[in-house]
């Protein structure tokens, strides 16, 4: 009984590193290639995302606006400010989440600074790849 059941395992073991030298191919489909390259070409094209980003402000006086810039770029250099002129409020908008929760962390961080900081949708820039 001990003889067949290392039998067994030896046959088990050769069975197994045999099995390792193998090989893979991949076949892609003809479709997904051209829907891939149809969505690259749509993200070239729109250059944009839906998104999310911090409103800080949002009035009628464009010197409030870009003082208010300059205060943000001062303390936060490396979070993007945009000045959006929707008539005929100027806003500004912080930062390019891809989600609610990533524009939360700096939120909590802001809404002591900026009491009127407000979370709004939004078209954001693509993240940049590392």
């Amino acid at each position: 009984m001990k003889l067949l059941l290392a039998f067994l395992m030896g046959l088990f073991t050769i069975n197994f590193t045999l099995a390792q030298k193998g090989s893979l191919k991949i076949v892609n489909d003809v479709y997904l290639d051209s829907l891939i390259e149809k969505n690259k070409n749509i993200h070239k094209i729109k250059n944009s995302m839906d998104g999310f980003r911090i409103q800080l402000f949002s009035g009628t006086e464009r010197n409030n606006a870009n003082q208010l810039k300059a205060k943000f770029l001062a303390a936060y250099p490396a979070v993007p400010a945009y000045l959006i002129y929707q008539q005929p409020y100027f806003k500004l908008r912080v930062g390019d989440f891809r989600n609610k929760m990533e524009a939360q962390n700096l939120f909590h961080h802001l809404n002591t600074e900026f009491n009127q900081a407000i979370i709004v949708a939004d078209k954001i820039n693509f993240p940049k790849l590392k």
